[in-house]
């Protein structure tokens, strides 16, 4: 009896001793490694893709958002109930630049797509779970996941899914579509690509992908400008440059009868200020009458001769914003009136510096009448005298009425005439009084300039006209430069 007990608890602590063995030799059915691998095979760059489409859907959208009650937006549309909603994206190369097709087409920000495709086409992560009944709990089956569908240039499609559930926030789990391997990468996914909000609510920033610059103009490509204003009702032309190759170089030339030379810098300027001037929101073409009566437009003509014409119609309901256009474009602008404006004020400084071509070495003789205070300055340069009539040191080589005038005066007026900064802008229709002249003799001859009393612009600025001759062609000149020169009289 006692011998078949003992060989019971043998068998007994036998089978028990398998089951351990057994146990610890099996292979786990969720494997959990530290070795970061590579998650996508193919290129999904910038290089390598042509469209990318994103998609979420939202179950309890926010009401803050104006979605509800089966209500969407532009990129969203309802889902399943009436509290589903999915918000998407739709981005297509088209030649060498990405468009936003769920903002109408407009200019996509290349500089963010490029950026966001580099980053998934190296991304690595550490394999989590290889389980299709857990992948809820990552917030990354299909319709819970932020799914983003890349086409390859070759026609390949690559489906990512990024759950919507986060190992804390510079981590995403990741997938993709045809595999139940799930890896945790080390970076915010969700951010990158829009997503925003938490749990069940998150929602995707439709408007992340838009390039809202209201101008993108290739500036070493640009031949002609032509802006046209409208000022106290009727449209004028301000400015009208040409590009044109003399002696073998590119030089500006304009249209309207200048009296200064350009500076081909400034000019570039004029289509700089538009490329960096924002928009707050593209919108579609729906609202009528708003540039039935354009308050500026400006035409930029590339080297092929094609030409992108930009034009500012009227404000918004708020006063707060302009309605513009890119002539051809299947979409609005509404920019801030302000951001407009100050891109407006710079347009005209076209002119190259000194523009009246004022220098101590070649004034002759210079007469300055102030008619507001009734003050007049002239002087007249000496003829160089013999060396052994050399005038003493206050008397400086300048005359006034017959008598020695400091030549350190003379230099202080001459330097305040060369730092006039002149700008092209459309005259007011009422005629101006004038408030200074100004009468010069260098090498080209003598010259007579008017400058009128100070006028407040339309954008606020206070500026004086300067006109050459009789010409009718009037140039701003800033209040402070005019009074500084006022200060400078004796």
């Amino acid at each position: 009896m006692k011998e078949k007990n003992l060989i019971v608890l043998f068998v007994i602590l036998a089978v028990l001793v398998g089951l351990v063995f057994v146990k610890k030799t099996m292979r786990k059915e969720v494997p959990t490694t530290e070795e970061s691998v590579d998650i996508i095979a193919p290129a999904v760059n910038a290089a390598a893709v042509s469209e990318m489409s994103l998609m979420l859907i939202s179950r309890e959208p926010a009401e803050s958002e104006g979605v509800s009650d089966g209500q969407v937006n532009e990129g969203q549309e309802a889902g399943e109930g009436d509290n589903t909603r999915r918000d998407f994206v739709s981005l297509v190369k088209e030649g060498e630049r990405w468009k936003d097709m769920t903002q109408y087409g407009v200019d996509a920000d290349e500089t963010g797509i490029a950026s966001a495709l580099d980053m998934l086409d190296q991304l690595t992560g550490e394999l989590r779970s290889n389980k299709a009944n857990i992948l809820g709990d990552y917030g990354i089956k299909e319709d819970q996941a932020l799914n983003i569908k890349l086409k390859r240039n070759d026609g390949q499609i690559v489906h990512v899914l990024i759950g919507t559930e986060t190992a804390g926030y510079q981590n995403s789990f990741v997938r993709l579509q045809d595999s139940n391997a799930v890896y945790m990468a080390n970076q915010n996914l969700l951010a990158v690509f829009g997503a925003r909000g938490e749990g069940a609510g998150q929602s995707l920033d439709t408007k992340k992908w838009a390039d809202k610059r209201i101008a993108h103009l290739e500036v070493n490509d640009i031949t002609g400008i032509s802006i046209a204003q409208t000022v106290n009702g009727a449209q004028a032309t301000v400015i009208d440059l040409r590009q044109a190759t003399v002696d073998e170089t590119k030089k500006w030339q304009s249209v309207l009868p200048y009296d200064f030379n350009l500076n081909a810098n400034k000019i570039k300027q004029i289509a700089e200020n538009l490329n960096n001037t924002y928009a707050r929101e593209i919108i579609a073409p729906d609202t009528p009458g708003v540039f039935a009566a354009p308050g500026w437009v400006g035409t930029f003509t590339r080297e092929g001769g094609e030409t992108v014409k930009i034009v500012r119609g009227a404000k918004d309901s708020d006063g707060q914003n302009y309605y513009v256009m890119q002539e051809g474009a299947a979409y609005h602008f509404l920019v801030p009136v302000s951001a407009f404006d100050s891109r407006e004020s710079q347009q005209g400084d076209i002119f190259a510096s000194n523009p009246l071509k004022v220098e101590e070495k070649t004034v002759a003789a210079i007469v300055v009448a102030d008619l507001e205070s009734k003050k007049e300055f002239s002087a007249v340069k000496k003829p160089p005298a013999p060396a052994a009539e050399a005038p003493s040191q206050g008397e400086a080589g300048a005359q006034e009425a017959g008598e020695s005038v400091d030549a350190a005066k003379v230099r202080d007026i001459i330097n305040q005439i060369s730092a006039f900064n002149l700008e092209a802008v459309p005259l007011p229709a009422a005629s101006l009084a004038n408030a200074m002249t100004l009468n010069i003799t260098g090498e080209e001859g003598a010259k007579q300039y008017t400058v009128s009393k100070d006028v407040k612009l339309d954008n606020g600025k206070e500026c004086h006209f300067l006109k050459a001759g009789a010409g009718a062609q009037g140039y701003c000149v800033s209040k402070s430069q005019v009074t500084a020169l006022k200060n400078a009289l004796p």
